[in-house]
């Protein structure tokens, strides 16, 4: 932090009568990967970067270096400042953020998440390894953890600065022509249940093999958590961006105060609290305000930045990305609220339908409609009168995704953290006439 510090105050002083701004984000990582029952790979890596935003008369330029002594910041902020005099006006360019109180948030950071040694991953990989060979199955899958610091400041007066640790264990089993995955990240090494993990992957890959071509169509569909958080951080991201939705290309123009979604169906955005927390300010050092998004069915209220926040006539929720930024503001916080009951609950309340576990390749094809397409991976059965009856070859689906998440029928009770866009902590959920509109033929 002491020496994060020093490089701003160094980098302000040369930036002379200019408004600056700096993001200095410190990251390592490690990582375990297995294939074919063996680890294939064992690498770590760590950077520090430093993106510098120059503001003045109305020109800005950004520049991004990563040598810090005093010869390299001076020869960068000089480079920055000469192309700064030649750049065009931007017409309505804020300035610099001002300096806000910044809410304290979650404790995210873990000693012994930062610092997992290469043994302790290859043990976790070694546990499921054993026990696919033992039962001739065979695992593959990637152990990962990490740490990260990141400080935006600027010489208005804005230090924020919010350090997280990270793991991830994600495991992929084959089973003959069976697949089954399964996935846990945390910001707590400890809070990873290793062995239900491993078991959940090796179960699915059992149970998918020879699995059956069937017809597409619109069917029943029961979303797993992470299959769920897929498609929902689509939704939020291209409904709930205040750039979006200044410039009518979201679903939810004109729409707030409206129930356009299920009831069933609540969630929001929250770093400081929430299920799913993170960094208290944004990427202009402002700080994260708690925003409600949708309930129970009824649209709130897009997120907002200092800039579309103006357009809007409102007050920014503090969801700035780095600036300047095409996408506009996004939350990256999103907690689903869970129902009741369990997955086991929503699969025995379904007559006939798909249980899907993952889905990979999923794209947008129309932003304002919230359309996507995508693929089933790793686990997909048939359901019927309650009970999985058969492993169902993957299919494509091609699906607009707020009339999907309009016939909900039933979430499930639990929630658990998903890798999105951000994080995400997301329940299962069971929806109707979901569109599969090919086989993939695997």
């Amino acid at each position: 932090m002491k020496n994060t510090e020093t490089v701003c105050k160094k980098i302000f002083r040369l930036a002379g009568g200019a408004q600056c701004e700096v993001m200095a984000s410190i990251h390592s990582s490690a990582l375990t990967r297995f294939a074919d029952n063996v680890i294939s790979q064992n690498v770590a890596s760590s950077s520090a970067t430093f993106t510098v935003r120059l503001l003045d008369n109305g020109r800005t330029v950004k520049l991004n270096f990563n040598q810090t002594d005093d010869a390299s910041l001076k020869r960068a902020v000089s480079s920055g400042l000469e192309i700064l005099k030649k750049q065009k006006k931007v017409p309505g360019l804020l300035p610099l953020a001002k300096p806000r109180p910044i809410p304290a948030g979650k404790n995210l950071y873990f000693k012994e998440t930062a610092e997992l040694s290469p043994l302790y991953r290859a043990e976790r990989a070694a546990e499921l390894a054993k026990a696919c060979k033992r039962n001739g199955q065979t695992a593959y899958g990637t152990f990962e953890n990490g740490a990260s610091e990141l400080v935006i400041a600027n010489n208005l007066g804005v230090f924020a600065r919010h350090r997280e640790t990270s793991a991830v264990h994600s495991v992929t089993v084959r089973d003959r022509d069976g697949f089954g995955w399964a996935e846990y990240s945390a910001f707590d090494v400890h809070e990873i249940p290793f062995a239900r993990l491993n078991d959940t992957a090796r179960a699915k890959a059992a149970a998918s093999r020879s699995p059956r071509e069937i017809k597409p169509g619109r069917y029943t569909v029961i979303l797993e958590p992470q299959a769920a958080s897929d498609l929902l951080c689509y939704l939020a991201v291209y409904g709930f961006d205040g750039q979006l939705y200044n410039e009518g290309r979201s679903f939810i123009c004109g729409k707030l105060g409206k129930k356009v979604l299920s009831p069933l169906l609540s969630f929001g955005d929250n770093a400081l609290d929430g299920a799913a927390p993170g960094m208290p300010f944004d990427y202009e050092g402002q700080p994260r305000t708690k925003a409600a998004l949708v309930e129970n069915g009824v649209i709130i209220a897009p997120v907002h930045d200092r800039s579309t926040a103006r357009a809007a006539k409102t007050a920014s929720t503090g969801h700035a990305l780095p600036q300047p930024s095409d996408m506009g503001p996004i939350p990256l916080n999103l907690a689903v609220k869970p129902g009741s009951g369990t997955l086991e609950d929503l699969i025995k309340g379904t007559e006939r339908g798909i249980l899907v576990t993952q889905f990979h390749y999923t794209n947008m094809l129309k932003e304002q409609l919230v359309e996507m397409t995508g693929m089933t991976r790793n686990g997909t059965f048939m359901v019927e009168n309650g009970k999985i009856t058969f492993p169902v070859k993957n299919l494509r689906f091609t699906q607009n995704m707020a009339e999907a998440f309009n016939d909900v029928e039933a979430v499930s009770g639990q929630a658990v953290p998903c890798a999105a866009w951000g994080v995400m902590s997301c329940p299962a959920f069971r929806l109707k006439n979901f569109n599969f509109s090919s086989s993939t033929k695997f």
